[in-house]
Order: C-alpha cells, then sequence, then structure tokens
C-alpha cells in the first residue's frame, strides 16, 4: 500500500519473469524496491526484492504452546481437583496418556486461530479497508513493480530506461504529496 506523502514510480508488466529481471537490476542499480503487486504468487519474487522470512512461524509456535499448556492446566484441574475421578483404583498420574487427544487439539485450535488474527494484525487487514489499485488488471493479468522517490538525488530517467529495457508495457508515475 503506497503511503501518503510520497512519489512513486510504477512499472506495469505482463511476464513474471520480466518483473523478477526488472527487480533484480534495479536492486543491483541501489533502487529500493516498495512493493510488487501480482495476481497470483511469484515465486522468487520476495527474495529477489530483498525480503527477509516471516516471523510469523514464532507467533505460531507460540499460540500452539500457549494451546498446549491451557490444555494439560484445564485436564489437570477438572481431572484432579475440581472433580476427582478415582478409574480402576489408578492414582492421579495415570491421567497422562487420556490427556494426549484433548492437547493435541487444543494445541491445534490455538495456532490456528492465532495464526489468522496474527496475519490480519500484520498486514494491517481490516473490514472496510479501501484498495489503492494503480491498475484494476493487476488483480487479473498485469503485474506491477512500485518504487518510491526517496531523495531528490533520485534518477528517475535511468529507472524508467530500465524498467522499459526489461519489459514494462507502461510506467506511471503517482504523486501522494498533493
Amino acid at each position: 500500500m503506497a503511503s501518503k506523502n510520497k512519489k512513486y514510480i510504477y512499472g506495469i508488466f505482463d511476464d513474471a519473469d520480466a518483473v523478477i529481471h526488472s527487480v533484480e537490476k534495479l536492486r543491483a542499480q541501489g533502487v529500493a524496491i516498495h512493493d510488487c503487486y501480482t495476481p497470483f504468487p511469484v515465486h522468487g519474487l520476495d527474495r529477489a526484492m530483498g525480503i527477509k522470512r516471516s516471523r510469523l512461524t514464532i507467533g505460531a509456535f507460540i499460540c500452539g504452546a500457549i494451546g498446549c499448556i491451557t490444555a494439560i492446566i484445564f485436564q489437570l484441574y477438572v481431572m484432579v481437583s475440581d472433580w476427582p475421578m478415582i478409574i480402576g483404583g489408578k492414582p492421579n498420574d495415570a491421567y497422562y496418556p487420556s490427556f494426549i487427544p484433548v492437547t493435541f487439539e487444543l494445541t491445534i485450535l490455538f495456532t490456528a486461530f492465532g495464526m489468522g488474527i496474527l496475519f490480519f494484525i500484520r498486514t494491517k487487514m481490516v473490514h472496510g479497508k479501501v484498495e489503492d489499485l494503480v491498475d484494476i488488471r493487476q488483480t487479473d493479468d498485469l503485474f506491477v513493480v512500485a518504487i518510491e522517490e526517496k531523495s531528490s538525488h533520485f534518477d528517475k530517467a535511468a529507472v524508467n530506461r530500465t524498467l522499459l529495457a526489461e519489459g514494462a508495457l507502461e510506467i506511471r508515475e503517482r504523486d501522494y504529496t498533493k
């Protein structure tokens, strides 16, 4: 999503490989890529853009651990303290094998809901958010490379030449400062 009070150059492509090559070439020239908008996942594009691996897996582990601990504590409380059941004269520590299914299910449940919530928080996807499309076809068959003009010595002409040389169908500029 483009930030307000900034200027962007958008290169519009119709080929995923051309997008990857142009991103690699622009990054080699020292140009920072703001984002790429694609109608489907393009493998290797995140690596070409220099995006680091997501830390959502750490969040998934934490959510799963919370679910596992919650399940064990709840079962221990119910089976040992609140409503003790003496099954076949066995001691309280004999319940642990029967805890496995519930513990597994709550671990998966907490992980799934936690990942959903963390994903929407991280991507700032909220209900009612208006999309900011450069071209309506970017959700259908076009690929868009967004480049932010970060400084006054930004070489717009060189970026435009590189985008055209790599196969851009068109180049658009958008000024959000107005």
